[in-house]
């Protein structure tokens, strides 16, 4: 079975879906791996890395769709890519970029936007994978770019109180930015709506302010040298948890940063600025694309032996849940008769 991956077409995505580590694995188990030159360059993998493990540099991507039946990327590839893609392809993504996933389809899409975040997906979680990174990124860029050290430090000069992190959300971003907060010396508190939060805070050596109002949180904000915004619904909206009012009461040079990546936590394009720095980062992860790319990577991998039997026949649903295939399982997209309750592929020759 060959399984093909294409540099990704926006110059802002550093990353990449297959690393050589994975595909040394894959090649192992006898698949072939087709990749575009220069594949992993932004990631930090030469293409001499990915051939001695076993992967094949294609001479253009047209080849790597035509002989490919599988396609891995991060991101959907470009309309005109999208077209050439036939009924015996199936197409991996992360199609939340994708207004209208389905506009030039003509293959099978597993949708990775689609992951549900329970223990059973967890080892495809590229959402929770990416927001790892991200919640480490976005923390390191924040410490960046103070003017002031994170630890409490005593000196014959002056005694330095330890710096102040107030963080909007106990998910995996906010989290993984606490963390790298803490082992700075700063001092965490997170807020959040879910009082079920509190144990997550407490784990990670935050505080914790259940948060309805700004109100809540008014005595941290006086004294905030960082926020992090990385609050969402269970619908993927951020909503919006601080106005004018509220930041004015936080302290000149505090560093604002929000990660959210639709609409937005703290909208400062709204108001004039007192003295604060706001950065909007909506994919930290891709600042530290290496290892955002093993962890994606991974997510492949283990994603790959959830729809392939060891006859290197695809299975669809396999181990999948419907919610992450296009079209559902009970429609044929291109002819629109019913199929059988799994799509089998044939091994490509």
């Amino acid at each position: 079975m060959i399984i093909g991956s294409l540099k990704e077409h926006t110059a802002e995505e550093t990353r990449v879906s297959l690393t050589p580590s994975v595909v040394k694995r894959l090649v192992n188990e006898g698949f072939t791996i087709l990749l575009e030159k220069d594949y992993g360059t932004n990631a930090g993998f030469s293409d001499k890395e990915y051939s001695n493990s076993g992967a094949q540099i294609a001479l253009s991507p047209a080849n790597i769709l035509r002989d490919s039946q599988i396609i891995l990327q991060i991101s959907p590839p470009s309309p005109t890519m999208l077209k050439k893609l036939t009924s015996s392809h199936i197409l991996i993504a992360d199609f939340s970029s994708l207004p209208a996933p389905n506009a030039f389809q003509q293959a099978v899409y597993i949708r990775l936007e689609k992951v549900p975040r329970t223990s059973a997906a967890q080892n495809i979680d590229i959402i929770s994978a990416q927001k790892t990174v991200r919640g480490y990124a976005a923390a390191l860029h924040s410490l960046a770019k103070s003017s002031k050290m994170a630890p409490q430090l005593t000196t014959a000069a002056a005694s330095i109180k330890p710096a102040s992190a107030l963080i909007f959300g106990a998910g995996v971003t906010g989290l993984q930015a606490a963390s790298v907060f803490k082992k700075q010396g700063c001092r965490i508190t997170i807020a959040d709506i879910n009082p079920e939060a509190r144990e997550l805070a407490q784990s990670v050596g935050a505080a914790f302010v259940l948060f309805s109002t700004p109100p809540d949180i008014l005595p941290v904000l006086k004294i905030a040298d960082f926020i992090l915004a990385s609050a969402q619904t269970s619908f993927g909206a951020a909503p919006v948890l601080l106005n004018k009012k509220d930041l004015s009461a936080v302290p000149s040079g505090c560093i604002i940063v929000d990660t959210t990546p639709h609409n937005i936590n703290i909208p400062t394009s709204r108001y004039s600025n007192s003295g604060y720095h706001f950065y909007r980062l909506l994919f930290a992860e891709r600042a530290i694309p290496t290892t955002a790319s093993e962890l994606w990577a991974g997510n492949m991998y283990n994603l790959l032996h959830r729809i392939i039997n060891p006859d290197k026949q695809i299975n669809l649903p396999g181990d999948l849940p419907a919610a992450m295939l296009c079209p559902p399982l009970k429609t044929n997209n291109v002819q629109n008769k019913p199929v059988a309750q799994n799509r089998q592929f044939q091994k490509k020759e």
